[in-house]
């Protein structure tokens, strides 16, 4: 049975396993293409050398060729290209692109597809090139969405109409196959988050971005982030989407940041034969080189003049060779960076390789608020700035718009506005800061790269957790300047002032009466800061309630736990400055706010479990607040909405009900009781 299974994440781009009758795949995977005829490196040796788990060869050329059809139906699609491994089949499609139509219809290539064993098995469609005007784009689109529908058919018999349908093509030995259902619409992002719709709702294994090709070969990167977050959004989210033709490795960390699980390479050895190298940051031509810029087997044993010196099959072999290492060695380059919850610094790494991929960054800004429905609430590790592109990054945009909307407006006398200091803004600044507090009523914020930072919330993530540089560029220092502009329009305290060093003391003194000051309770403000941040300010209000007793550490002498009218509400994570919630403050939540806010609610029969500290599984997941982020404190709850559990989730809402396996909330604390109890 073909299914997936995510197991790690860092916003779209997902770490993931792929399930298939002939095994399984990590992803993002890359699967090399495989030619039956004209092997350069032979499929058995792919896994040795390289790690590769998958493979795609194209079924229209198999079933072209008498020789290569009578040995694939006699012994198998493994038997004829060497491979005892998972294998995807293509259609024909781009064949039809290339030479005019194909001389096959899609019930036929679909019969082959499934005779021959493929365990992913692709759907003829129409391929819309970058050049079709969008009226007769619309017009294949809908040809291609009434293919899909009857591909669907074909392959599930009359199933697999509903939204969390797989693929269900039984093999001749009982295993099921898993379909391709291939996203199109020329480079119009409304066709295509049309086409994306149209498959998301008909049973299939994967999902293809397909007709990106001449976009790649052009290096229109831009028009391709457009087009597939355009897909994206429409997509269905429990299924692996696959990017038809990325096979550059300088791609592949933009294309798993978009949420593509699965690419495909060719260019490894069309590449060889034109005597080309791919690198991670562009591509060589073998002539052009005086020294190998690479670690790889190859690189490592060969100087330039060694590879030319070479017989030309000999030569390409080894040019493949290092473009797979190169290829494969990136692949797991983005994985770990996924890993790591820094993709985002790998991707602005790439994108500087190359003028058109910094487009496509700038392009993927465009798209920020669609990239932070799915950004975690935190990070293991620190926000590293790269540039002016850092600004689009989705913790910028979320740290603007918590502090727009949930921030509570002090009514102090005054507001000093700080420069940007190293970290803790708080440490850095204690002596100014009590210096003006014992004279005047008086709270603070500093202008950072992230907008403004009220005093109270500098131990929060991103905040302190960011390495930034003391100057920043013109475009990051204009983008501060705005949100500093819009913090102030909001201000209520009764005068504003940006400092500027001693002689602001007598500046303020001038204008504001001495003797009101009162020196600031930080660790109180900032547990009540924070919670509103977090939480919002009507929950921040429910689990504050009550007399406030803090815990501190006897190491660092900072917050370590909440007490609210005698119980343990909430505790503080040193690593990134955010609350984790306990059972008391659990049960305030649900008292306090209405459902479905803060909550994921599970059947009755996954509740006992989670009441007894058991993680949940997103199949028990039957409703779920939609504003919830990966990594965010939420409150697990039965039918009735009484809370069981508490813990960080792990999906959004469309995946935790889309999903039937992996985990959605890591749980943390059960109530203790039996279902529906506590």
């Amino acid at each position: 049975m073909v299914s997936f299974e995510m197991t790690g994440r860092d916003g779209l781009a997902r770490l993931g396993r792929l399930y298939t009758p002939h095994g399984s795949a990590t992803t993002p995977a890359l699967l090399p293409v495989v030619h039956p005829g004209i092997q350069t490196i032979p499929p058995s040796e792919m896994r040795r050398l390289f790690g590769a788990e998958i493979v795609i060869t194209n079924s229209y050329i198999i079933r072209g060729r008498v020789e290569f059809r009578e040995r694939a139906l006699r012994e198998g699609l493994g038997g004829l290209i060497g491979w005892d491994g998972p294998v995807m089949t293509d259609s024909g499609t781009f064949q039809s692109y290339m030479y005019g139509e194909v001389e096959v219809s899609q019930p036929e290539i679909l019969d082959f597809q499934r005779r021959i064993g493929s365990d992913l098995c692709t759907m003829l469609d129409i391929f819309s090139p970058p050049e079709t005007p969008e009226p007769e784009a619309a017009s294949r689109l809908s040809e291609n969405s009434r293919r899909a529908g009857q591909a669907s058919e074909l392959f599930h018999g009359g199933g697999g109409t509903s939204q969390g349908a797989r693929g269900k093509g039984q093999m001749a030995g009982g295993e099921e196959q898993g379909l391709v259902l291939a996203v199109q619409g020329g480079i119009f992002p409304n066709l295509r988050e049309r086409s994306a719709a149209d498959i998301a709702g008909l049973g299939c294994a994967v999902q293809a971005i397909g007709g990106v090709v001449p976009l790649m070969e052009s290096y229109r990167f831009a028009e391709l982030v457009d087009v597939v977050m355009a897909a994206k959004r429409a997509l269905h989210p429990a299924r692996p989407v696959h990017l038809f033709g990325a096979g550059h490795p300088m791609m592949f960390s933009l294309a798993a940041l978009m949420g593509c699980d699965l690419l495909d390479s060719s260019s490894y050895a069309k590449y060889a034969k034109d005597g080309r190298m791919m690198f991670s940051w562009g591509t060589r031509h073998l002539d052009e080189l005086s020294h190998l810029p690479c670690g790889c087997p190859v690189c490592a044993s060969h100087d330039p003049e060694g590879l030319r010196s070479l017989p030309d099959p000999e030569r390409v072999r080894k040019l493949a060779e290092h473009n797979l290492h190169a290829s494969f060695s990136e692949l797991r380059a983005v994985r770990q960076a996924i890993a790591e919850s820094r993709l985002w610094e790998l991707v602005e790494e790439r994108c500087r390789g190359h003028p058109a991929l910094l487009d496509a960054l700038h392009a993927l800004g465009g798209h920020a608020a669609q990239l932070e429905r799915f950004a975690p609430a935190s990070r293991t590790g620190a926000f590293f700035y790269k540039g002016p592109e850092s600004s689009f990054r989705p913790e910028v945009l979320r740290w603007e718009r918590l502090v727009r909307e949930r921030y509570t407006m002090p009514d102090s006398e005054v507001m000093v506005c700080l420069e940007e200091a190293p970290k803790p803004y708080s440490r850095h600044y204690a002596s100014l800061v009590r210096r003006i507090q014992e004279r005047w009523d008086a709270r603070f914020v500093v202008t950072s790269f992230f907008g403004p930072v009220p005093l109270e919330l500098d131990g929060m993530y991103p905040v302190a957790q960011s390495l930034v540089p003391s100057r920043l560029d013109p475009e990051s220092a204009a983008r501060v300047s705005r949100a500093m502009k819009r913090f102030s329009h909001d201000l209520r305290s009764q005068f504003s002032l940006v400092w500027e060093g001693e002689r602001s003391f007598e500046a303020l003194g001038a204008v504001v009466p001495e003797g009101r000051g009162v020196v600031s309770d930080w660790e109180m403000l900032r547990v009540r800061a924070t919670a509103e941040l977090q939480f919002g300010r009507d929950a921040a209000a429910a689990l504050l309630e009550g007399k406030l007793e803090l815990v501190l550490s006897p190491n660092t002498g900072r917050v370590r736990n909440v007490l609210a009218g005698g119980e343990h509400v909430l505790s503080l994570r040193a690593r990134d400055g955010l609350f984790t919630l306990r059972m008391p403050g659990a049960r305030r939540l649900v008292a306090a706010v209405g459902p479905p806010r803060l909550r994921v609610v599970v059947d009755d029969d996954a509740a006992g479990f989670a009441a007894a500290g058991k993680n949940v599984f997103s199949r028990f997941v039957k409703e779920c607040d939609p504003e919830i982020r990966p990594m965010e404190e939420v409150v697990v709850v039965d039918g009735s909405d009484r809370p069981v559990a508490c813990g960080r989730a792990l999906m959004v809402r469309s995946e935790m009900l889309a999903f039937t396996r992996g985990m959605a909330v890591r749980v943390r604390e059960g109530s203790g009781g039996p279902p529906g109890e506590g």
